[in-house]
């Protein structure tokens, strides 16, 4: 039992009676006089039961009800008289008290009215305690996961998103309030991989698990993020939804930094390679041209006819395809090997203009324009400007020959070299109204070796893309909005310390 009971009742002898009964029980009992008394003693030490005479000196046992109901909510109230009427039995049912007694009661009688009145608070102040404990693990749970370092999603059985963490919020650019209900595929898995996350979701419902997936998603900004998964089902506390747990770790970085690992030691090893036959190769070739040229000499001295010109023209293309074939052997070499840059502030409205000026005739002769537009207040960058030179120029080659080889030439046949201040760094622009650039393409187009032009050493934008990975800068191209390629590079202002390099 609980351990307190107070005991109102102006007849004196009556009430320390009633109070022996509860202390031989093992209980605490108090006695008042008065409805002041007892509220005094309310305040000061709450009981778990009161047991009220319906006449008081000073008030009524029902009028004093409501007044303890708002100092103990979670206590229990009998009261007993000894004139009972209709009228003070509605009331007291009105106030809610637990009992109504009649005296004369016997001992036994009331003391199994006071346990059942106060096995209820013992389960009221249980239930209390249990509530507060849920509330704390509520709380350190919630804590838990919305500090966590990673995505914690949960999805019903419908697939449908019912929990979101911080960190879900912060890798989609989503809060809570928009992903709550949303079809978790549909919501933020990339395209292509949809129908795939499908079925894997349907595998981890099945196995109640599902280790070390790896499903991308697409965040706010349209940009793809790897994201490596677990998965495990659950029903959260105090719930009867079974939910599916997905923790992702966002593994984009890591996945770059391991391919820029990757592809630095494949560079270093090529460089070695490089430079162990180059020399071999260049002696060949060299000692080929001298020949052919005393072949072209030979042939110049045999009389006219069809044998001198077969052989002048045979001699013309080996020739031809020995200079292509050396000036691969050179973008190759510059390729691999490791270059060092002069780094000092470039001025891009100077550079921006020069590559325009130095590549309008042949953008003129195939008919395109090129347009210049950099805001004077633009931020110098630091770099080497030749060889930021020569990336924008193979750039804008590009863009002419696309726009060259289209069955039908655009309206307004246009390349737009901009410049513009994003996210405290340099961005330069080459947009062309070429055909575009597929997605796929656009993932390769800095492999080496990989051309969508027939001659094409596929070399260009892999020394352009080296050259400006050297910078500490990115770049990217994809498709225009409006028709068209949009090639980016983005590098670091002079007000930003570079990377040694």
């Amino acid at each position: 039992m609980p351990r307190r009971v107070l005991i109102v009742e102006d007849n004196r002898a009556l009430a320390e009676n009633i109070a022996d009964l509860f202390e031989e029980e093992g209980v605490t009992a108090e006695v008042c006089g008065t409805g002041a008394l007892a509220l005094a003693a309310v305040q000061a030490e709450p009981p778990d039961l009161a047991i009220l005479d319906v006449r008081l000196p000073d008030t009524t046992g029902v009028a004093l009800v409501p007044q303890l109901r708002r100092l103990i909510p979670n206590s229990e109230v009998i009261l007993m008289t000894g004139d009972a009427s209709l009228d003070t039995a509605i009331a007291a049912v009105r106030e809610g008290v637990f009992a109504y007694v009649q005296k004369p009661f016997s001992a036994p009688d009331l003391l199994a009215l006071a346990a059942r009145a106060l096995e209820q608070v013992s389960l009221r102040h249980e239930r209390e305690r249990l509530a507060a404990q849920l509330a704390v693990s509520e709380r350190l749970y919630r804590g838990v996961v919305e500090a966590a370092e990673s995505m914690i999603i949960g999805v019903d059985g419908g697939g449908a998103i019912r929990m979101w963490n911080r960190c879900a919020a912060d890798a989609t650019g989503w809060d809570q309030a928009e992903a709550q209900g949303r079809d978790f595929v549909e919501f933020v898995i990339f395209p292509e991989l949809r129908a795939t996350c499908r079925e894997i979701l349907a595998e981890a419902w099945r196995r109640r698990r599902m280790y070390d997936c790896e499903v991308a998603i697409l965040d706010r900004t349209g940009q793809r993020r790897e994201v490596r998964w677990n998965m495990v089902s659950f029903i959260p506390d105090g719930d009867t939804l079974e939910l599916l747990l997905l923790v992702g770790s966002d593994v984009t970085d890591r996945l770059a930094l391991e391919k820029r690992a990757a592809d630095a030691e494949a560079m270093a090893s090529l460089a070695t390679l490089t430079a162990s036959l180059a020399h071999e190769i260049r002696n060949p070739l060299n000692a080929a041209l001298l020949q052919l040229e005393l072949l072209g000499r030979h042939a110049n001295r045999l009389p006219e006819g069809v044998s001198r010109d077969k052989i002048g023209a045979c001699g013309k293309l080996v020739t031809s395809e020995i200079q292509r074939l050396s000036k691969l052997l050179e973008e190759f070499l510059g390729l691999a090997r490791p270059r060092s840059l002069e780094r000092y502030p470039v001025d891009v409205h100077a550079l921006c203009d020069y590559v325009a000026t130095m590549q309008r005739p042949q953008a003129e002769a195939a008919g395109v324009s090129i347009r210049v537009d950099v805001p004077p207040e633009i931020a110098r960058v630091i770099g080497d400007q030749p060889k930021l030179t020569q990336v924008l120029v193979n750039l804008v080659v590009n863009a002419i020959d696309a726009m060259r080889l289209m069955p039908v030439p655009p309206e307004h046949p246009e390349i737009a070299l901009e410049a513009a201040s994003v996210d405290g760094r340099v961005r330069i622009t080459v947009a062309d109204r070429g055909p575009g650039i597929d997605a796929n393409v656009a993932a390769k187009v800095f492999t080496a070796f990989f051309s969508t032009k027939e001659s094409g050493t596929g070399l260009g934008l892999a020394i352009v893309k080296r050259i400006i990975d050297l910078h500490g800068g990115t770049i990217e191209l994809r498709p225009r909005a409006g028709g068209g390629t949009l090639a980016s590079v983005t590098l670091q202002p002079v007000s930003v310390a570079p990377d040694p390099g």
